[in-house]
C-alpha cells in the first residue's frame, strides 16, 4: 500500500517539475541572443584541422580581425631549429640524436613540427658501436618523443608575444605535462606549469623595464624583469640558448636579489647561481607536482618503463645516526659566454675494466 502511494507521489512530482523547468528552458531561449554574436564572442580560438569546410574558415577569418586581444599579438617565427640540438644534446648521430640511454629519436626534420617522433630502443648498448655501456636496461613500451621548444624568445620592445593554450598532455619522454600553445598558424610545444589551463594566455616577451613586471604563470620573461622572490622555471644558461635547469615535474627556482646586471637564483637542489638578467625564464611552477609521489606497486610496472631488475648487492645505509653536515656549496657564476669543450676521448685497456 505505502509502496503504491508513494509511486503516486512521485510521478506527479516528476511531471511538475517537468513542467517548470521546460518553460524556464524556452523563455531562456527566446531571450537569448542569436547564434552569429554568440560565434563572434567565441571564435577566438586558433585553427588546428584543416578538414574545416571552406565557409567556416571564412568565418574564422572574419571573426579573427574582431578579437581584441589580437589585436597586439606579435608574431615571430620558432626558435627552437636543429642546430640547438646538435649543440645542446647529449650525443649525436647522422640524421638523429642520442636522447636518453633508454631510446634514440633517429630522423629529425629540418623544420620545427609538432608531431610526435618515433623513437628507437637503445637495450642499454651503444647505437654505433653496439657496446653494453648501461645495465638494467631493456624492454618496455614503445614512447613518442616530442619536440619541446625550450627557447621562449620575444620582441626586444614593444608589445609581447601572445599565445594560447590548445592543448596539455601528459608526454613519455618528459616528467611534466606539455602544453601545446599557438598564435596565428604556428604551433609549439612547452612544459606547462602548475595552474596552466586549456584557454590561458600566455606571454612572452625580452624587454627588461625599469620596474619589475607583474608576471602571471606561464608567462616568460628575463630574469632581471621580475621582482625578487618570483617563483620561476626553465632557467636558460646563457641567453639565447635555451632552458636548463628547473625543467622536471615540480621543480622551480627562486629569484633571490639582483646585482648589477646579474641575478642569483636558488635551484631546486638549495644550489645559488647568478646568470646574467637577459637569460629567459618562465613563471610558475612546473605541472605533475605529485611525480616523486608514484607508487609503482609490482615489478611489471617498472617493467614497462624499460627497466630491469638488480641484484640486492649494495644497500642502502639505515640513517638512524642522521647524515653528515656539509658546507653550503658557494655561488655559481656563469658567464655571458658558453665555453667551449674539447671533444677528449679517453682509452683503457678491457682488462683495467672490471665492469666488462
Amino acid at each position: 500500500m505505502y509502496s503504491l502511494i508513494r509511486n503516486n507521489v512521485t510521478q506527479k512530482l516528476h511531471r511538475d517539475f517537468i513542467s517548470i523547468f521546460g518553460s524556464l528552458s524556452r523563455s531562456i531561449i527566446t531571450n537569448a541572443p542569436p547564434l552569429t554574436e554568440t560565434r563572434k564572442n567565441d571564435g577566438d580560438d586558433p585553427k588546428i584541422s584543416n578538414s574545416q569546410s571552406s565557409s567556416s574558415s571564412n568565418i574564422n577569418k572574419t571573426i579573427d580581425n574582431k578579437v581584441p586581444w589580437k589585436a597586439n599579438v606579435v608574431e615571430m617565427p620558432i626558435a627552437m631549429n636543429p642546430q640547438y640540438i646538435i649543440d645542446n644534446c647529449r650525443e649525436h648521430r647522422e640524421g638523429g640524436f642520442y636522447y636518453d640511454h633508454r631510446i634514440i629519436v633517429p630522423e629529425m626534420p629540418e623544420k620545427y613540427t609538432v608531431k610526435p617522433f618515433e623513437t628507437r630502443k637503445t637495450g642499454g648498448n651503444h647505437p654505433d658501436t653496439g657496446r653494453k655501456e648501461y645495465r638494467r636496461v631493456g624492454g618496455g613500451l614503445k614512447k613518442t618523443w616530442l619536440w619541446i621548444d625550450t627557447m621562449r624568445q620575444g620582441p626586444k620592445s614593444g608589445p609581447p608575444l601572445v599565445e594560447r593554450v590548445i592543448r596539455i598532455m601528459n608526454s613519455d619522454c618528459h616528467t611534466a605535462k606539455v602544453a601545446l600553445i599557438g598564435h596565428g598558424n604556428t604551433l609549439r610545444y612547452i612544459l606547462a606549469t602548475e595552474n596552466l589551463k586549456v584557454g590561458d594566455l600566455v606571454k612572452t616577451s625580452g624587454e627588461i623595464p625599469k620596474n619589475p613586471v607583474k608576471a602571471s604563470e606561464g608567462d616568460a620573461y628575463p630574469v632581471g624583469a621580475l621582482p625578487t622572490g618570483t617563483i620561476v622555471n626553465c632557467v636558460e644558461n646563457y641567453p639565447g640558448q635555451g632552458a636548463k635547469y628547473a625543467m622536471n615535474a615540480g621543480t622551480f627556482a627562486t629569484i633571490m636579489k639582483r646585482v648589477d646586471n646579474r641575478c642569483i637564483l636558488q635551484l631546486p637542489t638549495k644550489h645559488e647561481i647568478s646568470i646574467l638578467e637577459q637569460c629567459m625564464v618562465t613563471v610558475g611552477r612546473l605541472s605533475n607536482v605529485e611525480h616523486n609521489e608514484f607508487i609503482y606497486g609490482k615489478a611489471g610496472a617498472k617493467r614497462l618503463m624499460g627497466i630491469r631488475p638488480k641484484l640486492g648487492l649494495f644497500h642502502p645505509k639505515t640513517g638512524r645516526f642522521g647524515r653528515r653536515p656539509f658546507r653550503p656549496k658557494p655561488i655559481l657564476v656563469i658567464t655571458g659566454e658558453k665555453p667551449d669543450y674539447p671533444n677528449v676521448i679517453k682509452l683503457q685497456h678491457p682488462s683495467l675494466d672490471s665492469y666488462r
